[in-house]
């Protein structure tokens, strides 16, 4: 055998080896009974009383207090009281929606929110029996009758004028079906007229009754009463009589209860239990130890209550707790023939071909011919291989694939079993599929790669790796489809036969097709597309490949998937290692099927089933074969009873309280806190119609949003629940009529406005924090700002003192200059003055000024003086130099000038101009007289001068000049 990858050897191990030692006979599969004690969390293993509410929660009273029972697990309700007397003899629920149980203290109300019991009517002392006659509670104890009122008022009826006869005593209480009660004391049947308050009595005789009356129940018009010692008896109100009933073999009648109509549901404190037709007078039911179906742990019944609508019957016990048949609703049957029974074989594969049927095991075949009457068992050895992998009609043979013992064809007729064996990759190959193509080929896939086989079982052709484009693996599955092609699924890749050039390829596939899925197997859909499956995930394509779909099914969880196939509905039946599921059209909505639809096991095959022409559709699974007639699958859309509610719940991963437990089952709210994110919610739903849970699929949809799958057990936690309301809806997968919706509330904790007034703090304290920074960094700038501002003040002044020195010493050199210039030409007082009045005269009669190029020696020609003395006059008579004294007659004629209408249509400059000035010396010249630019004087003195354009603004350069 040649070595393949650990991948595919884990799955010959999974699906191949799984029953390999089980005997070939068929497994008796054990009987679907739950049973339970203390051990399982019961609060006792004495079991007095069964109820059921309106919630569908099961109430258990035991020797030991009382608990709630939803299916998965049990919750006990604390009662301070000691043994015996917390004993629970009778469970009712009011009209409120209340639990209300009896005990021999008295009578007490369950506090679900508290989870704990509460006594209620104290004057009520040992009570036996709560009767619910239409709207009014009857309570029945050691101290008489009474009326039920509310928790603090009880009305009590007497029977007898001694409180303490045993005429008072009430042991049981049934309706007579008219608005009033029958009762029953130690001795007497009494009956109660609830109107008037009147009472009735009939004396039961002593040769009936050695012991005294237990229990009663009314079945059409007849009163039958259980006994302590003289067994069943029937009374007749029409005729006042007593008669013995059907003999039990017991005479301690334990439990007695009614449909109301035809069936009596009886329990015994020693021989099992009955179900007896009233109508017929005769027992149709038996409960024992030896119950082949139904086996009891003890025969002493305490209590027996039969749910009618979910078919399940309850038993209460004396030392060994209670058991329930799980509910079922029966959908497959699980085929059966004489003395073959397939409930628990291991059917690896099956075929079935006009009527015959070959059922390949995990060690052997059976051949069954129902037609000639013909069971046949054909051995590991005779079969050549234990495992039978597949089997396929071809040739007027069975033919029979093996693992690791090649193939095998079977006779029909003559059962003759012969093993091709003529080549020595057929005698020892391992092989996984076989079909036949037309009648006329049978290919054959196997370790060592694709045989074709002829009628005659002659190979005619071996397809491998060294002769077609088959990869060196294992070869999973073939299926052609209606043009012939053969669509072949291997370990790593798809590969393609086409029969026309009857070569195989591995190429040129479309660009995102699911040729490089691996372990692909394959089923035809009705309007020939082909459908392929991997573990995980469905493809269908037309079969030339020009359209294509992928569908992955990874986050349904529903397990490895082994086959699907279209049913005539367009819905598709889908086998997995974890159920059987029934998709619709769109490959999203589902409903799944376990061992509640009498599936016998939740592990199916690779390819195991089959529609035979009558319609009828046949699965085989690891633990039987399994089929389903036209009209059965009519039943497919079934309903399913039950609501879906919560059997654990966490909340910030913290188990929810009682009493929050409580509100959301019977409000269906679910409260969470906000602060600054919502805590998590995690919750296991339960299905309450006590079937096996195992296997379970549910959906949960959050706000409408669609469906997400969990298997039974798993949590469910809704994500992004944001402040507000969201609805939280649960369903059994496929089945709206078991969805039950809770509303969830998301509101501010204590704690998020606690956290948001220190989050505004925090955020305040840092807004000042930063401002206070800021603040110092600013002042601190505006320090380095000033100190450098001081120090370039500082190095001014020094440059500007520095430079006032200089000037000074400038002048004070230029004076002694002057001073020894002059020293020849000495002139005095007078002789300043009338030079001085020699050239006022010139400048203003002539106005030499207006010459731009006006120098010294041209004024000293005018007045008829020398420069050196003129330049004397001005230096030390005037104090003032040549040219500002020349300037400043020029800037007083721009005034004069620029007032003057003559010259408005002139420019600034251009009147500057006229004065003597120099453009490039003008507004310097002006602005150090007048200390203000030209147009700063017009606007001061308020000329209307319209000449002002670009030519009238000074330069930089022009401004700068001083």
């Amino acid at each position: 055998m040649k070595k393949y990858p650990i991948r595919f050897l884990s799955f010959l191990i999974l699906v191949g080896f799984l029953f390999v030692g089980l005997p070939f006979h068929p497994i008796k599969a054990a009987p679907t009974v739950n049973y339970l004690t203390d051990q399982n969390g019961l609060p006792n293993y004495t079991v007095y009383k069964i109820f059921k509410d309106s919630h569908n929660m099961m109430w258990i009273g035991t020797f030991n207090g009382i608990c709630r029972f939803d299916g998965h697990s049990f919750t006990k309700f604390h009662i301070d009281l000691p043994k015996p007397l917390n004993a629970v003899t009778d469970i009712v629920e009011t009209h409120e929606g209340h639990i209300m149980f009896g005990t021999r203290k008295g009578l007490y109300l369950v506090e679900p929110e508290r989870q704990t019991c509460v006594q209620v009517c104290p004057q009520i002392s040992f009570v036996n029996c709560i009767g619910k006659i239409g709207q009014t509670l009857l309570i029945g104890s050691a101290n008489g009758l009474w009326i039920y009122k509310n928790p603090e008022e009880a009305e009590p009826i007497k029977f007898e004028n001694s409180v303490i006869s045993k005429g008072n005593i009430v042991n049981d209480i049934t309706d007579d079906g008219k608005g009033g009660a029958w009762l029953c004391s130690d001795e007497f049947l009494i009956h109660l007229n609830l109107k008037d308050r009147s009472l009735k009595k009939y004396k039961i005789s002593k040769d009936l009754l050695t012991g005294n009356l237990r229990n009663i129940c009314r079945s059409g018009d007849r009163i039958y009463i259980g006994t302590r010692n003289s067994g069943l008896l029937v009374f007749d109100p029409s005729t006042a009589s007593t008669e013995p009933y059907i003999d039990l073999d017991c005479p301690v009648i334990a439990d007695l209860n009614s449909d109301g109509k035809d069936l009596l549901y009886v329990a015994t404190d020693g021989n099992g239990a009955y179900i007896i037709d009233t109508r017929k007078r005769q027992i149709v039911n038996t409960y024992r130890t030896n119950t082949a179906d139904f086996p009891l742990p003890s025969n002493a019944v305490y209590t027996f209550w039969h749910d009618k609508t979910l078919g399940i019957s309850w038993f209460g016990f004396a030392t060994d707790g209670i058991c329930y048949n799980y509910h079922r609703h029966p959908l497959f049957k699980i085929y059966r023939y004489k003395d073959l029974n397939t409930d628990g074989l291991p059917v690896r594969s099956f075929c079935i071909h006009d009527g015959d049927k070959a059922i390949g095991t995990q060690d052997g075949l059976w051949f069954v011919s129902e037609k000639r009457n013909i069971i046949r068992y054909f051995t590991s050895e005779e079969i050549g291989g234990r495992i039978v992998t597949n089997i396929q009609y071809f040739g007027g043979h069975f033919v029979i694939a093996t693992y690791e013992k090649g193939l095998s064809i079977l006779d029909p007729k003559t059962l003759e079993l012969r093993h091709l064996d003529y080549n020595d990759n057929l005698k020892n190959g391992n092989f996984s599929r076989i079909e036949p193509l037309q009648d006329q080929r049978l290919f054959a896939c196997s370790n060592t790669g694709i045989f074709v086989f002829d009628t005659d079982f002659n190979i005619v052709k071996h397809f491998h790796s060294r002769n077609s484009e088959l990869p060196n693996a294992y070869i999973c599955d073939i299926l052609f489809d209606l043009t012939g092609k053969g669509w072949i699924g291997t370990m790593y890749s798809l590969a393609i036969y086409d029969p026309l050039t009857q070569t195989i390829q591995s190429r040129d596939f479309p660009e995102g097709f699911f040729d490089k899925e691996s372990n692909l197997t394959f089923n035809l859909c009705r309007n020939g597309d082909m459908l392929a499956v991997s573990e995980t995930s469905v493809f269908r394509s037309k079969s030339d490949l020009s359209e294509y779909t992928t569908l992955d099914l990874y986050q349904l969880n529903i397990g490895n998937i082994f086959f699907i196939t279209e049913n005539r509905q367009g819905k598709y039946w889908m086998g997995t290692d974890k159920g059987l599921f029934l998709f619709e059209k769109d490959l999203k909505n589902y409903c799944q099927f376990n061992e509640n639809d009498n599936l016998p096991s939740l592990r199916f095959n690779r390819n195991e089933f089959q529609e035979t022409p009558d319609g009828v559709f046949w699965l085989g699974n690891t633990k039987g074969l399994m089929y389903l007639t036209p009209q059965m699958q009519a039943g497919l859309n079934r309903k399913i009873y039950g609501k879906v509610a919560l059997n654990h719940m966490t909340i910030a991963n913290r188990e929810v309280q009682p009493q929050d437990f409580q509100r959301q089952l019977e409000q269906q709210e679910i409260s969470l806190s906000w602060n600054f994110g919502c805590q998590t919610l995690s919750v296991v739903p339960i299905l309450l119609n006590y079937a096996k849970p195992q296997g379970r699929y549910y959906e949960w949809s959050l706000d409408g949003a669609e469906y997400r799958s969990s298997r039974d057990g798993e949590t469910i936690s809704p994500d992004k629940l944001s402040l507000g309301s969201h609805n939280l809806k649960i369903r059994l997968a496929g089945h709206e009529e078991t969805a039950t919706t809770w509303r969830i509330s998301v509101s501010p904790s204590l704690i998020f406005y606690i956290e948001t007034l220190l989050a505004v703090l925090l955020v305040f304290f840092a807004w000042y924090a930063k401002a206070l920074k800021d603040k110092r960094i600013r002042f601190r700038n505006l320090l380095v700002r000033k100190h450098t501002m001081d120090l370039e003040i500082a190095a001014r002044r020094a440059i500007r003192k520095q430079k006032e020195e200089e000037e000074k010493k400038r002048q004070e050199a230029q004076e002694a200059k002057m001073q020894a210039m002059y020293e020849k030409s000495r002139m005095n007082q007078n002789e300043y003055k009338a030079l001085h009045k020699k050239v006022k005269d010139c400048m203003e009669n002539d106005k030499p000024y207006t010459n731009p190029n006006l120098r010294i020696t041209d004024l000293a020609a005018m007045v008829d003086c020398t420069p050196t003395k003129l330049s004397q006059m001005f230096n030390q008579h005037l104090r003032q130099n040549f040219f500002d004294y020349v300037n400043l007659y020029r800037v007083e004629e721009f005034k004069r000038r620029v007032a003057s209408e003559k010259y408005s249509q002139y420019t600034v400059v251009a009147i500057s101009e006229t004065c003597g000035f120099k453009r490039s010396t003008f507004f310097a010249t002006f602005k150090k007289f007048e200390h203000c630019t030209p147009t700063e004087y017009l606007q001061q003195h308020g000329t209307g001068h319209p000449s002002k354009n670009k030519a009238d603004t000074p330069s930089a350069n022009e401004t700068a000049t001083d």
